[in-house]
């Protein structure tokens, strides 16, 4: 479907593509991979047409529907439920001809079956369920746009993106701003969605599941590989060390030539063999040895002063914001070996929980003890609002810590993968992934015998959330940790705690059950917090009994419909009646609302 013949693009004056081509399969779901600034985004943007290209070319199936998740809403009046709707414009175009009354029985019958054949029927439902799955509420489907927040408006652009008919959705960090379940959610709906995906994500759960191609971008080149991310590391590594053989032969084979050059090139008799065999030389390629792979090293400090076991004891806490009750009656005790994953849907409280746990939020009621000369660190990417932007990460660490050295701050900040030439640059210049690697150097300067992690892998790469998991493990103290990354989650924690309708409960099964248990009565079901993050009650029938009355009643009067359907879709066949599309078009119009009412009961 996507085609690109030699690219070349230059960025201020920086060459991110020399005489790169790809060929990407129109049923393919390809992850492109690299490291922060090596082009991914800015292959996005050449693919959609939004930047021009200095040489090559870009070839695009004829009539191909490219969609991506815009990022800037243009009128936030519209209602969600409105905005998913409308971008399908076809979907659009046929209701505003079905609602023509000067329209011919002919007409009107060829809209009738255009307006089937893409299912707009069942628009509403589907849109609903997209939106549900994305964590949205019915209570969100007719508020207007501009009446939520900066998060929440991206994930109404992801949920439109999803909705739009297309044959290839790009998406750029789909899992950005969402919680663990919603991106479990949407991880899902991807790996079952029926057309192209092309998808930047530095989240290998992602990148496993969903796609079967990866585009890696290296040397300004664009490779393709067949399969998954663990299969394109694994074929990559194989090629690197085949590589490295024939080299090795390579250079042997040159050795070889220029002894003998060396040994005979001044001998009459065989100065004609060592001439051709410089010419020889010449014409063989200077072997190469492959670049260097590009890795991040971080480690945390180890805990000083030594400190008994149980770090931090919860009991009976209730807590809030002023009059607003969050988490109540929480037991909760953290040990100096415990690795805790805070599970739940945005808004239930888990960053309470954690601001609580570092003492930076106080309870309402109960009893909270922390252990003698207990350091606790916590890391939240509000924190980088409050760096000073015009500092260096060294200035900045030496006004926390004047009575360590220059080359003891250095030295930990190398820790983080800033080296000394970054470590000097002012903190306004510096990527969002090596902010995050500052913040992380500033949370652990001081030997903490706990960390609190609230989101830590924002903006790190692939690689970096690697050297994460990796620093962790080898942590000597106790971490709390929030992400949204299933993969750190699943190498780093052992405890896992689930925090829901004000309430964190231990969950006694590993990660791959908690997935498999959301996915099999939807993910958001359990989200008891809108996104204004006011705690409210379930809207569910208050017994399992109800509820199956409720279902057992909504199933046959879709039954009903449903044959009552069939019939005047019979009728339709043989005859054209404008009556007859009447009670058609209003049988599918309470189907769809049936169907959206019993999904919404079953989620």
């Amino acid at each position: 479907m996507i085609d690109i013949e030699n690219l070349t693009h230059r960025i201020g004056g920086r060459i991110l593509f020399e005489d790169a081509t790809l060929h990407l399969p129109s049923n393919g779901k390809v992850g492109i991979v690299g490291p922060n600034g090596c082009g991914k985004t800015t292959l996005f943007r050449i693919i959609l047409g939004q930047e021009d290209i200095d040489a090559g070319e870009i070839f695009i199936k004829s009539k191909a529907r490219l969609v991506c998740v815009k990022q800037e809403i243009e009128n936030d009046e519209i209602p969600l439920l409105d905005f998913i709707i409308g971008t399908d414009k076809e979907l659009i175009r046929l209701r505003t001809i079905l609602e023509d009354k000067q329209i011919s029985d002919e007409d009107l019958a060829n809209a009738y079956d255009a307006y089937a054949a893409i299912d707009g029927y069942s628009a509403e439902a589907r849109a609903s369920s997209i939106l549900d799955g994305l964590g949205f509420k019915q209570d969100d489907l007719h508020k207007k746009l501009k009446e939520f927040s900066g998060g929440w408006q991206v994930r109404a652009s992801l949920a439109a993106a999803l909705f739009a008919p297309s044959d290839c959705l790009l998406l750029d960090e789909p899992s950005n701003h969402l919680d663990l379940e919603t991106a479990m959610w949407l991880e899902n709906f991807l790996e079952k969605t029926n057309k192209m995906i092309i998808m930047v994500s530095h989240e290998r759960q992602f990148l496993n599941s969903i796609c079967n191609y990866i585009v890696s971008i290296f040397n300004r080149k664009l490779h393709l590989f067949r399969g998954n991310y663990d299969t394109y590391i694994d074929t990559r590594r194989k090629q690197e060390v085949a590589l490295v053989k024939n080299i090795e032969v390579q250079q042997k084979k040159r050795e070889h030539i220029q002894s003998f050059i060396d040994r005979f090139r001044a001998k009459a008799t065989k100065a004609k063999q060592a001439q051709s065999r410089i010419k020889m030389l010449e014409k063989m390629e200077v072997p190469k040895m492959p670049n260097e792979e590009y890795r991040v090293t971080l480690s945390f400090p180890e805990p000083r002063p030594q400190v008994d076991r149980r770090l931090i004891v919860l009991e009976n806490v209730t807590t809030g914001y002023g009059d607003k009750t969050v988490l109540r009656d929480i037991e909760f005790c953290v040990n100096s070996s415990d690795r805790i994953a805070l599970l739940g849907a945005n808004g239930n409280g888990k960053s309470t929980l954690a601001k609580l746990l570092a003492n930076r939020l106080v309870p309402l009621s109960g009893n909270i003890s922390y252990t003698r000369n207990l350091k606790i660190s916590y890391f939240s990417q509000q924190q980088a609002d409050e760096l000073n932007v015009e500092s260096s990460p060294v200035e900045t660490l030496r006004r926390l810590a004047r009575d360590f050295s220059e080359t003891q701050t250095r030295s930990h900040l190398a820790r983080f993968g800033i080296t000394q030439s970054r470590s000097e640059t002012l903190i306004k210049n510096l990527s969002g992934g090596e902010k995050s690697r500052v913040l992380l150097a500033i949370n652990s300067f001081f030997n903490p015998h706990a960390m609190i992690l609230d989101e830590p892998t924002n903006h790190l790469d692939i690689e970096t959330r690697e050297a994460l998991v990796d620093a962790i493990n080898k942590y000597q103290g106790a971490v709390i940790l929030i992400t949204h990354d299933f993969f750190t989650l699943s190498k780093t924690c052992h405890k896992l705690f689930i925090i829901e309708g004000g309430k964190c409960t231990p969950f006694n099964g590993s990660l791959d059950s908690y997935r498999e248990m959301l996915l099999s009565k939807g993910i958001n079901q359990n989200s008891s917090a809108n996104n204004s993050g006011k705690i409210e009650t379930s809207k569910r029938p208050g017994n399992d009994s109800k509820l199956k009355k409720k279902l057992s009643l909504l199933e046959k009067d879709i039954k009903i419909l449903e044959t009552e359907k069939e019939a005047l879709e019979e009728k339709l066949s043989k005859f054209q009646d404008k009556e007859v599309y009447g009670l058609y078009t209003k049988c599918c119009d309470e189907l769809a609302k049936l169907e959206t009412q019993w999904l919404e009961l079953n989620t």
